[in-house]
This record gives structure tokens, C-alpha cells and sequence, in this order.
């Protein structure tokens, strides 16, 4: 998929998944699955209670998105 940057402006590639369907939130650093939660402002976030590291949920680093596992 690609975006506009600005009209008439050449198009440059959109860098997330058009769908999130078929990706699992994981750590970037450790790779086990993330916890989502709510924020006190209203928001969705994902953490990672083994690094105590987390992101937003409409903000997430490339490497946070991995294929699913088939079961």
C-alpha cells in the first residue's frame, strides 16, 4: 500500500500493514507476546512486563508486528 505524502508529490510506501489481521504484538526486544491495556487517558497501549518496556497500540515499532503462529 502507498501514500501521498502531499499532492503532486511522488508516493512513498506505507511502512505498517494495510491489516493487522494475521499479526501478533510482540516484544521488540525479547519477542513474547505483549499484554494490551487501557490508559488513563483513554488509550490502548501494549506492555511487556519481562523488559518493562511498552508502546502505544496505534504507534507500535515495525519489529512488534510478527506473523502468528499456526496452530
Amino acid at each position: 500500500m502507498t501514500r501521498k505524502i502531499r499532492k503532486g508529490a511522488r508516493e512513498a510506501p506505507e511502512p505498517y500493514p494495510a491489516s493487522g489481521r494475521g499479526l501478533m504484538h510482540v516484544c521488540p526486544d525479547c519477542h513474547r507476546p505483549l499484554d494490551l491495556y487501557d490508559t488513563r487517558d483513554g488509550d490502548q497501549a501494549y506492555w511487556c512486563h519481562a523488559c518493562q518496556k511498552g508502546h502505544r497500540a496505534g504507534s507500535p515499532p515495525l519489529a512488534a508486528l510478527q506473523p502468528q503462529q499456526a496452530s
